[in-house]
Parts: C-alpha cells; structure tokens; sequence
C-alpha cells in the first residue's frame, strides 16, 4: 500500500478506456491460461440504478456462448485505483468461474504488467495484493475470535483505497464474527484462498498455486450460493484443477517485504 500510495493512478475513465484495456489484456490471459480467448465480452462501467444496486461489485455475466458474455465495472470511487486488475479479473472469468482461481489469475496479469513498469497496472496490482493479504488475515482473526488487531490496523488506513473498500466491508461483517458465525464468503473466495495459496507457493519455493481446496463458507444469501453452485460446476468440470502460474504475483509479494 506505501509503494502504490507514491504512485499516480492513471484512470480508465469510460467504457471505451475499458474496451481498449480489454484489448490489450486478452493476450496477457492468453499466454498466461494457454488457451484462446475469442471475442472479448462487452464491457462497460456500472451506472445510475444499477451502480446503486450493485455498490462496490464487478461481474461478468454470461449464459454460455458468445454473444452473452458481458462485463459490468463497479463506478464507486473507492475502487477505481484498483479498476485495471478488477478488469483483468473479469476478463479471466472467461477461463473459470472460481473467484478464487480467478483472482490469482487476474492478479498475476496485472502484476506481469506491474514488472513491466506499466503505468496502470503498477498501483493497481499492488492495491489488489494488499486488500488480498488485509482480506486473508481479517479471515484467520475472524476464525481466532481475535478481532482487536485488525480493528486497530483498518483504522490506521482507513484513508486509503484499500482501508475504505475493507472496512465500509468490515463494519457490516463485524458483528458475526462477534457472534462466532462462519467467515463471509466473499472474504474465503477472493482473499483467504488466494492468500493461503501464495502462502503455500512461497514456502514451497514454487512459483505457482496447484488445485485449491474447496471453499468453506456459510450459504447465507443468494450471492453465497451462487458462489457454491459455480465453483462446484467448475470443480465438477475439472477447470479447478489448473495450476495457476503466481511468477510476478510471488515477486511483487517478496519484494514489498525488502
């Protein structure tokens, strides 16, 4: 979060920046899955109503088969700074449905980019592995029943983009945890997974994350179960048993520790 707070974030600033980026991340999926991508989804930044409805989610949308294949960005200001590896993200749901397989993914791209010195990935990939380490630890203190320490760290960065997107998160989900019920969803699939799989690599001296175990979560709420449903298609498919390669994904992490 300090290397990417001294760097300025170059906007995507219209659907159109969007389509351009898209364009320019399909081969960086490609190489990195070792499959074609075919056409790119429509993409575009959520707005009005649905903005408001959605809040701070990005998705991608499909029924299946080409022409339906739609990407909605989130418009809320607290992600912007991280909107191009959310996009990379997204795009690599054409892959997989597995959030979790995905994000690393997604992160790895734009962390490929980030080495390269790119202007956008370059913050952007750095935020994205803070909120997931923020997201992984805020998971093992729910567990532990020991919530003080992260009370106090999301505090201490809640003027940055990563400290507003977790805690206006955190101060929703607080109370379960008090409560001693089962860790969000969200949390599980798209940071305590990734997290532990970088963990897992890095102690391994791999460079990258072998079949994830199944995601634990409480199905509470439509999103939750849709999460369940799809990520058991993809693990009944066998598109969860892919290695993802973690190469610039595991440098980016050491080197924030140098």
């Amino acid at each position: 979060m300090r290397d990417a707070a001294t760097r300025i974030v170059p906007a995507l600033e219209d659907d159109s920046a969007l389509r351009r980026e898209a364009a320019r991340l399909q081969p960086r999926l490609e190489d990195l899955v070792g499959r074609r991508y075919g056409r790119l989804p429509r993409i575009g930044y959520r707005r009005g109503l649905e903005a408001r409805l959605a809040g701070p989610w990005s998705q991608y949308l499909t029924l299946g088969f080409g022409p339906t294949r739609v990407v909605r960005i989130t418009s809320w200001e607290t992600s912007r700074p991280a909107i191009p590896t959310l996009l990379a993200h997204e795009l690599a749901h054409r892959f997989a449905f597995d959030e979790s397989v995905t994000t690393l993914r997604g992160l790895e791209v734009s962390a490929r980019l980030a080495e390269e010195g790119d202007a956008l990935h370059a913050p952007s990939a750095r935020l994205e592995l803070a909120r997931l380490a923020a997201g992984a630890a805020l998971v093992r203190a729910w567990r532990s029943g020991e919530l003080a320490p992260i009370d106090a760290f999301l505090e201490r960065i809640a003027d940055t983009a990563v400290g507003r997107r977790l805690g206006t998160r955190w101060a929703r989900l607080r109370p379960r945890a008090v409560a001693g019920r089962a860790p969000d969803w969200a949390l599980v699939v798209y940071a305590d997974l990734p997290g532990a799989a970088l963990e897992a690599a890095r102690v391994c001296g791999s460079a990258r994350a072998e079949q994830l175990p199944f995601p634990r979560f409480a199905l509470r709420g439509p999103q939750a179960i849709f999460a369940w449903l799809y990520t058991l298609a993809d693990a009944a498919t066998g598109r969860r048993r892919a290695a993802v390669p973690l190469d610039a994904t595991l440098r980016l992490w050491n080197s924030a520790e140098a």
